[in-house]
This record gives structure tokens, C-alpha cells and sequence, in this order.
């Protein structure tokens, strides 16, 4: 980052940016731009200056993006809590997060996690039923299933490779 004819970063600004970059890993749009606005405010340094714009820049896209789409993130988005409790065994709670509101018969995404993990909880006809809505809802959904473990059971009965796109 440095350049021989450069002032080095300081160690504070050097760190914000950091920090900053760690935020842009999180999503935290929010955090980024403050966090890059400050090195911006408090370094010297060309080049940090140069590269935290861009990263501001971006940031500020992204948090305009999600207040527009008013889109939940992290602990509030419902999806994300449903997966969290589908990969921890929790297949009760995570079953009742896709059936709120009737998301797994609107959003492919909580109906494809249903049938996941009415596949592994060893109920096929459920599994079967809300894969297909699924499929119905995001045709992708059918390559996923094709690949995904939890429905290797239900991808050996021959009377279901159709769904799998297998024939």
C-alpha cells in the first residue's frame, strides 16, 4: 500500500480501515461508512484516503439498497433464523418459522427448507409435497435438490427421479 515517495498510514486510520473492511464482510453497511468516513477524515495517507472512498462509495450503495428494500438482516430476518435452527436440530422451530404466515406456500426459500427437513426427519410424502411447491415457485430449486444431501433418500425412489430432473 505503501509507495517509497508515501507518508506510512497511521496505526489509528490503518485500523479504522480494517475494521471497516471487517464490516463490508458482515454486511454491516451502516458500520462500514462510518468506519470509512472516518479514516477519511483522519488519514493522511493518499492511498488509505483513496481506497476507503471506493469502499464508502460502495457501502453507501448497499445500506441505501437494504432501507429501500427495507429487507431484514441478520437476527431479523426470519429465513436466517430458520436455517439457524434447522442446522443446530432444532427441526420443530424451524418448521414453524417457514409456516409463519404461510411463508413456505409463498418463498421458495421456506418452502425448499421444509422439505428438507421433512426429508430428514424420515417423512417423504411431506418432503415430496413441499419440494415440489418448491420447484413450483423457483425452478432452481429442482438442481438444488438434485445435489443436496438431505433428499439422497427420496432421489433413489424411481418413482420421484422426475422431480429430481432425473428420468
Amino acid at each position: 500500500m505503501n509507495t517509497p515517495n508515501a507518508a506510512p498510514a497511521s496505526a489509528d486510520a490503518l485500523d479504522i480501515y480494517t475494521a471497516g473492511i471487517a464490516a463490508l464482510g458482515r454486511q454491516d453497511w451502516a458500520e462500514a461508512v462510518r468506519l470509512f468516513e472516518t479514516v477519511i477524515q483522519e488519514s493522511d495517507t493518499p492511498e488509505l484516503t483513496g481506497r476507503a472512498r471506493q469502499f464508502l462509495a460502495t457501502s453507501r450503495q448497499k445500506l441505501a439498497r437494504n432501507q429501500q428494500e427495507d429487507r431484514p438482516t441478520g437476527d431479523d430476518d426470519p429465513y436466517l433464523r430458520a436455517l439457524f435452527e434447522k442446522n443446530r436440530g432444532d427441526f420443530r422451530q424451524a418448521l414453524e418459522l417457514c409456516r409463519q404466515d404461510g411463508r413456505e406456500q409463498k418463498d421458495d426459500r421456506f418452502a425448499y427448507l421444509a422439505a428438507s427437513i421433512h426429508a430428514l426427519e424420515g417423512r417423504p410424502d411431506d418432503a415430496v409435497q413441499t419440494l415440489t411447491r418448491a420447484v413450483e415457485l423457483n425452478p432452481k430449486n429442482r438442481i438444488h435438490a438434485f445435489h443436496d444431501a438431505d433428499f439422497a433418500d427420496l432421489r433413489r425412489n424411481r418413482d420421484l427421479r422426475p422431480l429430481f430432473g432425473l428420468s
